[in-house]
């Protein structure tokens, strides 16, 4: 069994944590996940330039990433100091858990992590590490090895709700697995261990809220070893645990199944009952790499540099880890009001739904790719409404965190409904949200509003620069103004689809709301006191944060994505705001505190293409180019932010597409110039999209949709409009004649 894993192991395709992801690919490939660095983005400054990535082996979409927890804390374990207990410059281990969150700004689950040790038992099991060395870790789509420096080999693979453990401990080894129950990264409620046989070992814990969110979340996790223990025993105090022994004389390699359930012990059980994790590491790789490659196969790049399609395939990778899964096998699943529910058959309950981070690039992508996902996204948070009274923002499990400001399942829900996911109830959707829109309070809501100053914003037409928001010192007016507007915008468009045209009336005049924030002579969006007053002449619009959450009023300027044109109307003069935009973009990544932009953070996103409203496409081109080039890397540090669990990397996806969703309740995608000669994009909802690249040029020369030219530098891609190919004829130069006219900018829709 020694050789067979030592001979698996060395056959794993050599992606490491430098980036070698061994020999190039040439032209079209069998599958796709040669081509994929899961180190990417594990590595950076945290917080704010890391991508808090993490290689843990994980299934498209699912509720299991088996894998590594970091850390430099030699003297206490304590996690990494990245959001996802993993950063390729730390060199301790704290153990291996079932549960992560890849990319987040703020830590969460590494629930139960797991410590093979030998010799003699740790003082203090609970905060053992073992050293190792990123030389010897090895990872791809669906599973992750390393040899630790106690001599431990460690091979995990990934199925969807369970995984697979196998450790290989030195021969004449005393073997030990450390099982930290209240070792996960945010801080442990409470934790319990049984033992239900002497192959098996449960865990319930209580884990402590996202981001300091005044909630929490029960999960069960369930061990199951390939042989009878030889021996067991528990601890106790602030941080409880067990521990397990192996007899390894006549077979060093202690196999160990894993599963999750969110709901009980019962469905942890089932979970792995019912999947096919089985013994054989090798098989479970072979299986995930199967699942990633029908995933990761949806877009299919040829051309292009390896270095593109090896972050092409990296980026849609990080985007189809998410949503997670966290409904069981039998289909229960945890819901916010503290009951068990259970999703119809063919269904699954997501969470993990980043809306302020997702809703510009992730929602439209997975829209597109995967409609049925997206459908059920919005089921998801139906669900949570139909339990707790509102749709959640940012939910995890089954509750609300309350993280970023803006009532953002409104556009997630628009943005997929203009994509193509449309299996839900659409007008049940335009109720809740109008009412999560109308309704300033409501009896028994507890903490969580949906809107926060609503009352205010409904009064004056802008939400005061007044009252700091959850976990932050300074108030967020102004951003809140506009993510109101832009929430407005996308119930507009739902009511519309709905045939509520009185609805759709009221909020597209509520998507005006960010004409309140104009003043015209700084020509910025600047907050409003509760006195109607914009800040006095001392006020600092290029620095952090005051009236912005996670940026300032010049990286803010142009967050109207539902009436630019109204914008550089109210802004100034054309030449000015080219002048602007070229001064805004001499740096890409310059944080929240510069005036400059910071494509690494989601209110950067769309100001490279801002560029289309001024008649100047091939300026866009140029930023998006250097971003492209600059900020993204195959490389620990190549994700120029945090991930945002996939909202960053799928920037990236379009980008390299050479296009961008480009209005929130839209499917209008700007069109740009391709990194790639050909891409195929096939979606899980039937029909294709070639695009196509004439030319090695970085400008746009012209485009032929369907085989007719086209000036106009956006074009629809919702169902229907979708196109099957689109031609992207390139030159070195600028064409002036292609995407400059007036006539040819993206649609926009005044409100007020």
């Amino acid at each position: 069994m020694l050789a067979v894993l030592a001979a698996a192991l060395v056959l794993l395709p050599p992606v490491t944590a430098t980036g070698d992801a061994g020999p190039p690919a040439t032209g079209a490939r069998a599958d796709a996940t040669p081509l994929v660095n899961p180190f990417v983005g594990t590595g950076g400054q945290a917080p704010w330039l890391s991508g808090d990535t993490t290689p843990a082996a994980a299934r498209p979409f699912g509720m299991v990433q088996l894998g590594p927890d970091t850390t430099s804390d030699a003297a206490s374990g304590s996690p990494s100091t990245t959001a996802s207990g993993y950063a390729a410059g730390d060199d301790l281990v704290r153990g291996f858990s079932a549960t992560h969150l890849s990319g987040a700004g703020c830590p969460a689950f590494g629930d139960v992590p797991v410590l093979p040790v030998v010799g003699k038992l740790p003082t203090d099991p609970a905060s053992a590490t073992v050293r190792f060395s990123h030389d010897h870790e090895r990872a791809g789509p669906g599973w992750y090895g390393a040899t630790l420096d106690n001599g431990v080999r460690v091979a995990l693979a990934a199925a969807d709700r369970s995984g697979l453990a196998t450790y290989t401990f030195p021969a004449g080894a005393r073997a030990r697995l450390l099982i930290k129950a209240a070792g996960g990264l945010v801080g442990t409620e409470r934790a319990r261990v049984r033992f239900p046989s002497r192959r098996e070992v449960a865990v319930v814990a209580r884990a402590r809220g996202f981001c300091g969110a005044p909630s929490s979340y029960d999960v069960h996790v369930l061990l199951r070893f390939d042989r009878a223990v030889s021996g067991r025993r528990s601890w106790s105090g602030d941080r409880p645990g067990a521990w397990v022994a192996f007899d390894t004389d006549d077979d060093p390699v202690v196999h160990v199944q894993v599963a999750v359930s969110f709901v009980d012990a019962t469905g942890a059980r089932r979970n792995l009952d019912t999947s096919s994790t089985g013994w054989s590491f090798t098989r479970l790789r072979e299986a995930a790499g199967s699942a990633w490659d029908r995933e990761l196969g949806r877009v299919r790049a040829t051309g292009g540099s390896l270095t593109d399609r090896r972050l092409l395939d990296t980026a849609l990778y990080h985007v189809l880890l998410n949503p997670m899964t966290v409904s069981d096998a039998d289909r229960r699943y945890p819901g916010f009001d503290g009951l068990v529910h259970r999703v119809s058959p063919g269904r699954r309950q997501y969470t993990a739904l980043p809306g302020w981070d997702a809703y510009r690039t992730t929602l439209p992508l997975l829209a597109w790719l995967r409609p049925d996902v997206a459908s059920d996204v919005v089921r998801s948070l139906q669900h949570a409404a139909g339990q707790s009274g509102w749709m959640p923002r940012w939910p995890l499990v089954a509750s609300e965190t309350g993280v970023m400001n803006g009532d953002s399942a409104a556009p997630m829900i628009a943005a997929a409904h203009a994509f193509g996911a449309r299996d839900f109830d659409l007008s049940a959707a335009v109720s809740q949200l109008v009412r999560q829109g109308d309704v300033t309070d409501s009896p028994g809501r507890g903490w969580f509003e949906p809107r926060p100053g609503l009352d205010d914003y409904l009064r004056l037409g802008y939400v005061p620069n007044t009252t700091p928001e959850r976990g932050w010192s300074q108030p967020h007016g102004a951003s809140t103004t506009l993510e109101y507007a832009v929430d407005d915008f996308a119930v507009a468009r739902l009511a519309a689809a709905a045939g509520r045209v009185g609805v759709a009336r009221r909020y597209l005049g509520r998507s005006g709301s960010w004409r309140a924030l104009v003043d015209s002579d700084r020509g910025l969006l600047l907050p409003r006191g509760a006195d109607g007053e914009l800040p006095g002449p001392g006020y600092q619009p290029g620095t952090c944060c005051d009236g912005f959450q996670e940026g300032n009023a010049v990286q803010y300027a142009w967050s109207v994505p539902q009436d630019m044109a109204g914008l550089v109307q109210a802004l100034g003069s054309r030449q000015d705001l080219l002048t602007r935009l070229d001064d805004f973009h001499a740096d890409l990544n310059a944080g929240a505190g510069s005036p400059r932009a910071w494509l690494g953070d989601q209110p950067s996103f769309e100001t490279p293409w801002a560029y289309l409203w001024l008649g100047a496409p091939a300026r866009s081109q140029d930023v998006v180019a250097r971003a492209r080039a600059e900020l993204w890397s195959d490389t620990v540090d190549g994700l120029p932010g945090n991930d945002d669990l996939g909202s960053l990397s799928a920037w990236y996806v379009w980008a390299s597409l050479g296009l961008y969703p480009l209005t929130p309740g839209t499917a209008n995608v700007a069109l740009g110039t391709p990194a790639f000669t050909n891409v195929t994009i096939r979606s899980a909802g039937g029909g294709s999209t070639s695009i196509e690249r004439v030319g090695t040029g970085a400008h746009v020369q012209q485009v032929l949709v369907d085989g007719t030219p086209r000036t106009v530098s956006w074009v629809p891609f919702g169902p229907g409009a979708r196109p099957r190919r689109l031609v992207v004829v390139t030159t070195d130069d600028p064409d002036p004649g292609w995407g400059t006219g007036l006539e040819d900018a993206p649609p926009s829709y005044p409100g007020g």
